[in-house]
């Protein structure tokens, strides 16, 4: 263990009176002592490490008043006797410098650790893992054959000028009783039915598209002629 050292602390006797927490310069660096309340004279000790360290304390400037309801003479007895006494110093955490504490035996003296802070590892991030969908089976069913020229169909179209959706068109025998339309021409690639505007004949327009998986495969606009009450002639 080192050897005390003394040193002087110079406070005002506002300081003396309540107590202070101040930084002082030891051998070993600045530190924030928290000293208690003291006189003119008095010896602070204080344990840094291994190292203790003996303040004297100067006090500078006129004295404290004295608390009100005490006599002079009271006053005299505890300077007397408080000047003889060594007390005992704590040493202020530097978070917290709000309220001064005295050591309740004037010879003891405390100890300053260091505070370190928690360490903190942040937790590992492992990314979930997804099965892919499976791929859908390949379609092998094989596009139907474009109507020729002269071919019948039944079904129903409608009786509009505006295009509409319609189903059920299938070719049959142009004997049949329900073959409603013939087919007089067709325009493979598009599906643009006033392609059949230039041909005269035209009584109906029907546009058939076949997709795959969502891609167009083929297309076709044939231009129709209505059978026995679907004649428009």
């Amino acid at each position: 263990m080192s050897p005390s050292q003394e040193i002087e602390l110079t406070l005002t006797p506002a300081q003396a009176a309540t107590g202070v927490v101040i930084p002082v310069t030891l051998p070993s660096g600045p530190q924030r002592l928290r000293i208690p309340p003291a006189r003119n004279g008095d010896l602070v000790r204080a344990r840094v490490g291994d190292t203790e360290v003996l303040l004297r304390i100067h006090v500078s400037g006129p004295p404290a008043p004295a608390p009100a309801g005490k006599s002079g003479a009271l006053g005299c007895l505890v300077a007397l006797a408080v000047a003889a006494v060594v007390v005992g110093l704590v040493i202020a955490n530097s978070d917290d410098d709000s309220t001064p504490t005295a050591s309740s035996s004037p010879t003891a003296a405390s100890t300053y650790t260091p505070y370190t802070p928690p360490t903190y590892s942040p937790p590992t991030y492992t990314p979930p893992t997804y099965d892919p969908a499976p791929a859908p089976p390949p379609t092998t069913e094989a596009a139907p054959s474009p109507f020729d020229t002269g071919t019948c169909l039944n079904g129903q179209l409608p009786d509009s000028t505006t295009a509409q959706t319609v189903r059920g068109v299938k070719e049959v025998s142009c004997s049949a009783d329900d073959a409603h339309y013939r087919v007089i021409q067709r325009f493979p690639g598009t599906h643009d039915m006033s392609r059949c505007d230039a041909n005269p004949r035209t009584e109906y327009g029907f546009s058939y598209q076949y997709t795959l998986n969502g891609s167009v495969i083929n297309e076709y606009v044939y231009c129709l002629v209505g059978i026995g009450s679907y004649s428009r002639a």
